[in-house]
Parts: C-alpha cells; sequence; structure tokens
C-alpha cells in the first residue's frame, strides 16, 4: 500500500480579481524508501504539489489518501496532527525561530511531540551531532550560516523522526558546497523514509535520486524511476502525546526572553498604561473624596497628615495612652503635646520687613491673605522631598509658598492673625528661620520637635487680632428707625445717649427705642455671628437733609461693644483644648487609624475630613465627570494597547506558523498565547506596583494621589489588563488558524 496517493488533485489560488491554477488533476503514489526530486520552471506548480502533499496547504478538486484514507474531510486539527505524526519540513528560506539557538530550534520539535523530558536533551543533541553542528549549538540561529541554518532545519526534522520530510528548494540560498553538504546529508537519512525534494537544481540531486517528477503549468509531464528502491517497509504511527504543562511554561519562558528587546518593549509599554489608567483611576476616587469633606473651621490647623485625640473622661494621657497610640499600624508617629501645633488658631506668615511705624509701635500685615495652610511635624517629611536641611533648633522650620519665592536662611515671622497693629515681634508666636523648602509647595509650616515640646498655651486664650478686629467693626452698626434702615457710625464727639441721621443741622424730634444689629466674621477663626441689641431711652435727631447715613455717640458705642464683646466672644476666644496629635502619611491612613481607634474610651477629631455640607451632590456630579473620563481614557489606552499588540502579534506570524508547520496544535499555540500574556502582565504589574510604591514613599504627591489603592484595586488592574492582552493574542490565534499554513508563512514573508 502506498503512503501517500493523489488522484486528479487540483489547487486554484484566488484573488479578487483572478483565478489561477497551482496544479491540476495530478495523480501520483509515493512510497517508503524513496527520494524523490521535482522539478520543473518557477510556478510550474512543483511547490503546490509539495504543500499539498505535506498538509500545509488545502486542495479543492480530487482526492489525496494517506495510507489508504481519504483527507477531504480533514479539519485544521486533522491536518496539525498529519503533520506533527508524518512530516518534517526543510524549507529555501529555512523557516527557523531566528531568536532560538541550535538547541532550542531542535528541542521545539520534540517537545511539540511530547518527547520523554528526561532524554529529550540528550536526543537533541545526539541529532545537532549528527548534522555536524555541536560547536554550534548555543548559537543563536539569527547568527548561523545558510549551511548551518539548514543543517539546523534537517536536525529539526530528524527530531520529530517522522516518515516523511519534504524539501522546499533547500539549497537555493546556499553556495554549491553548502548545498552540495544538504544534499549528501538528505540521502543519508532517506534509507526508511520518504524524501522529497522540490529542487530547480536537478543535477544537484541527481546521484541520490531513486525518482524524477517534472512538472509543468501545474501538471505532471515526467515521472520516472531512476532506482528500484525497497519500498514495503514497515511503519508503526509514532505515538506523540500532548505538551506537559511543565513543557509549555519552559517553552512560553524561552519564546518570551529570546527576544530580550521585544520582551521590554511589551512589558514597558504596559507599565506605562497601567500606570496611566492607575492615575486616572485614583485621580477619580481622589475627587470623590474631596467633594464629600471640608475642612473643620474649629481646628484650620490640622492637616490630613494629623489627627487629634482626647480622653472622653477628661483625664490625663497615661504612657498607656502613649503606648496604644504608637502601636497603631497606620500611626508614624504620636506627639502628646498636641496643642503645640495651634490647631485651632489661623496662622499668618510675615517677612520681617512687612512692617510700618504706626504710632507707638509698628503695623504688620501678612502678606497671604488666606493664612498658612496647616502646621506638622518636620519628622514627617522625607529628606528627598525638600531643598535644604531639616530644622533640628526651636526656631528653624521648612516652609515652601507656591508664589512667594522664599530661600533658605530667610527669617520670618509666624502669627495668629494678618494684621498686627502697634505691636512688637513679642505679639507673634516666634521668628523663624527656613532651613529647607518644602519641594511641593503646599503653605504647611513644618515645626522641629524641639519646638513642639517647648510650645506652652494655657487652655482658653483670645485670638487678639480677631478681637481687635471686631472691636473696630463695631464701629458700624444698621439701625432701623420708622420703618427705614440706617448704618450708624461712632462719632466720639457726640456726648449723651443720641444719634443723629442724616445731614445737619439737627432737630431733636424724641426719644426712642432702636433695634441695632450687625454680622461679625473672624477671618482669623473663620467663624460667624449675627448680633442684634436693642437700645432704649436714646435721643433721634433727624437732619435738614435725609440720606442713609447717621451717627452715634460714644456713650451708646460702648454700651453696644460691650455687649458685642459678650454675645460674640466665640468668635475671637479659643479653647486650648488637651490634645494627643496623632502623625499620619495621609488621608486614606487617616481614616484607618480613626477605624482602629477605641472610640468608647477616646473622642477622635480628623478636622481635615469634615463632611461637606455640598458633599452629596459634589460627590455625584464628580462622579459622573471622572466616570466618563475614565472611560474614555481607558478607550484611549485600549487604542493604544490594541495596535502595538496586534503589530508586535503581526511581527511573530513567521514563529506561529513554523510553529504550526512542526505540529504545533491551536490548543497549545492558544495556552501559548495567554501564558505569555499572563507572564507579561505578571512582570508589568510587579514593576508597575514596586514603581507607583516606591515613588509614593519619596514624592508625597505621588502618595496623596494613590493612597486610596488597596489590593483588591491592584489585584483588578492587573486582571483586567491580563485579560485584555489574553482576548488580543487569542483574537490573533484565531485569525492566524483562518490561514493554512503556508498561506500564513508566505503573508509573513510580505509584512
Amino acid at each position: 500500500m502506498s503512503m501517500i496517493k493523489l488522484e486528479g488533485v487540483s489547487k486554484y489560488y484566488k484573488s479578487e480579481e483572478t483565478v489561477s491554477v497551482g496544479m491540476k488533476r495530478v495523480s501520483l503514489e509515493f512510497s517508503f524508501g524513496e527520494f524523490v526530486a521535482i522539478t520543473g520552471e518557477s510556478g510550474s506548480g512543483k511547490s503546490t504539489l509539495l504543500n499539498v502533499i505535506s498538509g500545509l496547504d488545502s486542495y479543492q478538486e480530487g482526492e489525496m489518501y494517506l495510507f489508504g484514507d481519504e483527507t477531504s474531510h480533514y479539519t485544521i486539527q486533522d491536518w496539525e496532527k498529519y503533520r506533527a505524526d508524518h512530516i518534517g519540513f526543510v524549507f529555501q528560506n529555512y523557516n527557523i525561530i531566528d531568536s532560538f539557538t541550535v538547541l532550542q530550534n531542535v528541542l521545539l520539535a520534540l517537545e511539540v511531540q511530547g518527547y520523554d523530558p528526561k532524554t529529550r536533551k540528550q536526543r537533541a543533541l545526539e541529532l545537532i551531532d549528527k548534522v555536524g553542528l555541536t560547536s554550534h549549538k548555543n548559537h543563536k540561529a539569527s547568527k548561523l550560516s545558510g549551511g548551518q541554518k539548514q543543517r539546523t532545519v534537517i536536525a529539526r526534522a530528524l527530531a520529530k523522526d517522522c516518515p516523511i520530510i519534504v524539501c522546499d528548494e533547500p539549497t537555493g540560498n546556499l553556495d554549491s558546497a553548502s548545498g552540495a553538504q544538504v544534499i549528501k546529508l538528505l540521502n543519508e537519512i532517506s534509507k526508511d523514509k520518504l524524501i522529497i525534494v522540490v529542487t530547480h537544481d536537478y543535477e544537484q540531486v541527481e546521484p541520490y535520486a531513486t525518482r524524477k517528477i517534472k512538472m509543468h503549468d501545474g501538471e505532471v509531464v515526467e515521472d520516472k524511476v531512476l532506482k528500484k528502491t525497497e519500498t514495503n517497509i514497515p511503519y508503526t504511527v509514532p505515538k506523540h502525546h500532548r505538551m506537559h504543562p511543565l513543557t509549555l511554561l519552559k517553552f512560553t519562558l524561552r519564546s518570551l526572553f529570546s527576544m530580550p528587546k521585544r520582551l521590554f518593549f511589551l512589558v514597558f509599554m504596559q507599565v506605562i498604561v497601567m500606570i496611566a489608567f492607575t492615575f486616572v483611576f485614583t485621580f477619580r476616587v481622589n475627587q470623590m473624596k474631596d467633594a464629600d469633606r471640608a475642612q473643620s473651621e474649629r481646628f484650620p490647623n490640622v492637616p490630613e497628615t494629623r489627627l487629634l485625640v482626647e480622653r472622653r473622661d477628661g483625664l490625663d494621657f497615661t504612657e498607656d495612652d502613649i503606648t496604644y497610640f504608637e502601636n497603631i499600624r497606620f500611626v508614624e508617629k504620636v506627639y502628646e503635646n498636641g496643642l503645640a501645633f495651634y490647631n485651632s488658631y489661623r496662622i499668618f506668615p510675615f517677612r520681617t520687613t512687612d512692617k510700618w511705624n504706626c504710632g507707638a509701635g509698628d503695623c504688620y500685615s501678612s502678606y497671604d491673605y488666606d493664612g498658612m495652610a496647616g502646621t506638622d511635624a518636620a519628622s514627617m517629611l522625607n529628606p528627598v522631598n525638600i531643598i535644604g536641611d531639616l530644622p533640628q533648633a526651636a526656631n528653624e522650620i521648612v516652609y515652601g509658598h507656591p508664589w512667594y519665592d522664599f530661600e533658605i536662611g530667610d527669617e520670618i515671622l509666624i502669627g495668629t492673625t494678618q494684621y498686627y497693629e502697634n505691636a512688637t515681634e513679642d505679639a507673634f508666636i516666634g521668628k523663624f528661620k527656613i532651613v529647607g523648602i518644602d519641594r511641593s509647595k503646599s503653605e504647611i509650616v513644618y515645626f522641629s520637635d524641639l519646638f513642639i515640646e517647648s510650645v506652652s498655651l494655657d487652655d482658653i486664650n483670645l485670638n487678639e487680632g480677631a478681637r481687635a478686629r471686631i472691636i473696630n467693626d463695631a464701629r458700624y452698626m444698621n439701625i432701623e428707625f420708622d420703618n427705614n434702615y440706617y448704618q450708624a457710625e461712632r462719632d466720639e464727639n457726640l456726648e449723651g445717649r443720641r444719634i443723629n441721621i442724616g445731614l445737619p443741622p439737627y432737630t431733636l424730634i424724641g426719644t426712642e427705642t432702636i433695634d441695632v444689629e450687625r454680622y461679625f466674621w473672624s477671618f482669623e477663626t473663620g467663624k460667624e455671628a449675627q448680633f442684634t441689641m436693642t437700645l432704649n431711652n436714646v435721643e433721634i435727631y433727624m437732619g435738614e437733609e435725609a440720606t442713609w447715613q447717621s451717627y452715634m455717640s460714644e456713650s451708646i458705642y460702648q454700651e453696644i461693644l460691650t455687649r458685642v464683646l459678650i454675645d460674640v466672644e466665640h468668635l475671637y476666644r479659643i479653647e486650648n483644648r488637651p490634645v494627643v496629635s496623632l502623625s499620619v502619611r495621609g488621608l486614606n491612613n487617616g481614616l484607618k487609624t480613626l477605624d482602629a481607634i477605641d472610640l468608647e474610651t477616646y473622642r477622635v477629631m480628623y478636622p481635615a475630613n469634615q463632611p461637606s455640607p455640598m458633599g452629596g451632590i459634589g460627590t455625584f456630579f464628580i462622579g459622573l465627570m471622572t466616570g466618563v473620563m475614565v472611560i474614555l481614557a481607558g478607550l484611549l489606552l485600549y487604542l493604544i494597547v490594541h495596535a502595538v499588540t496586534k503589530n508586535v502579534m503581526k511581527a511573530r506570524k513567521k514563529d506561529f506558523a513554523i510553529f504550526r508547520s512542526i505540529g504545533t496544535s491551536k490548543q497549545t499555540l492558544a495556552q501559548l498565547v495567554l501564558l505569555e500574556q499572563i507572564f507579561i502582565a505578571a512582570i508589568s504589574s510587579t514593576i508597575m506596583i514596586t514603581a507607583i510604591l516606591v515613588a509614593s514613599y519619596y514624592i508625597p504627591e505621588i502618595y496623596r494621589s494613590t493612597q486610596y489603592m488597596e489590593i483588591s484595586d491592584y489585584v483588578m488592574l492587573v486582571t483586567l489588563f491580563l485579560a485584555f492582552g489574553a482576548w488580543l493574542g487569542l483574537r490573533f490565534n484565531k485569525r492566524i488558524f483562518q490561514q493554512s499554513v503556508i498561506e500564513s508563512i508566505v503573508s509573513s514573508r510580505e509584512e
């Protein structure tokens, strides 16, 4: 029985405009022990015949039998098994994996057929030695000469231990000496195999050929037996096993690391995309968190890096309390003297030159109308995040302002009000020397531990700046008389209990009861109050010309002021509650600390995380807008990853076609692609997470941006990129298997 039999087999190639004939009505038989030479002019159909015989290409008419069985019903999987069990290939263009070494190329064929792992390498070395490449076994195929590449391919074909070896112009790209060596080698292995060689140089194979077939215009015009051979050679179909998972894993790692530049590019691209999407995602989370919180007006100087704690029973803190706080995982440092941070004050920086003489003393006006953003301990700063040094002495600070260019060595005053009148430097918290500039220029002043330990504040303090502002504002009050409203201004020259309305001359119109009112707001403490008062027995003088302006006597002003200072005392009176200050790295750790503290024993105040009055509405709209932004960013990054991965996969088209030509199944290739994406995603995500964690340690802005990222969030992102990469790979794999092997090889060359 013939091994291969063709009956009237035809093959056509279709394009959009034409249909060309590859071969037509070919009827041939092939048996073991033959060394068949197929010749003919270019385009005569000899390569088409070889591709059909080897299962690399399909046919449209006739029937091809393998060991007497029809093949017209074969599926892709059937042809894969046929190639894996029976066919070894040697091509003119070598079809070798250039990024693999000689040994790895030969091992590939053994791995595909499930060769015993214990003897696999030994078998590969034996075959490499047989083709004379032992000295080059660890050389990359891309570094070999043409003859060495062909001998590697022959060793790979022999590694499959298959009965049929097909060769398409095996010496076409070789010099005559190398070509002769390859043909001689093929002859040596042809004793118990079927060797089919397509060649344009028949003279080169003539000494070894047992049969000559000549083709012209797709038809066989000559079929001549040159030598009688033993064709009744017993043959047993080799039992090939599926690739072992561990072998597949090694195969995947070899495929990845054989091209380090490609791996680096893919990993670099995924790391950049992962980091970009992570920052977009965390931006949305941060915006929603910020929209839902506000700074406490009671403690304007406490940033998100500090929490305040007091005992509910009002007792002093003990060493056990301090130890308890220090053992909370998210707490970086505990400051028992929490009052030293001036938590309840709004504090202002003054240049030492921001003053002028205004009478009994100097007047000072701070350039910063909003005040400093908060107070913190310099020990919480990472030295890499400042320019200069960390403060050591009590009068040294770290401070940075976004639009005032402070320099190291500058001295500034820090006060509790924006304006001082007739004051000396003793009225301020102190004079401080800037020894470091905060790179983020957050407007937070960082004190030294020595200063924090040395500060002593009374339980009750008056903000003199706020009190002076209220006294000044009380000079102007709103009054109601005869259903009209007037603004009454203090007039030190008026005597008695009188109010003049309008412009002089004035006429007394009677003694009345007057209601006065005014809205007070303390810029220093951020508090507000509405003041009202009723004045009895007030003499009303009406001017000849009526205006909205009016004037009140000094005695009335003093009566009003006395009442104002009592009723709105909370605007300038500061209660310094004894608290412990807990330092944390950011809002997320602050919230975790809040959850970790025993709230039955302690009262915790987190001034930077107070509910915002408009939080619900703001969170909804910000969530909606940033959600759209995340989707758009995701789509953009998807297009980038899709384009890059698609091009990389196209560049690997030849490798995939070679894998298929030696019998690698669709399932194995799919698993290879999936595992490659898993490894790339794993490597990329490890680098991404490491980079973010390291950067967040040294760069506060990055920490604040990513502080809400939990392990589950990173797992979600990694899974997302992994699934996306695998999906792209599997799509490519599916597209590859829609083509025959030879079409894939040809298209990869064209691309």
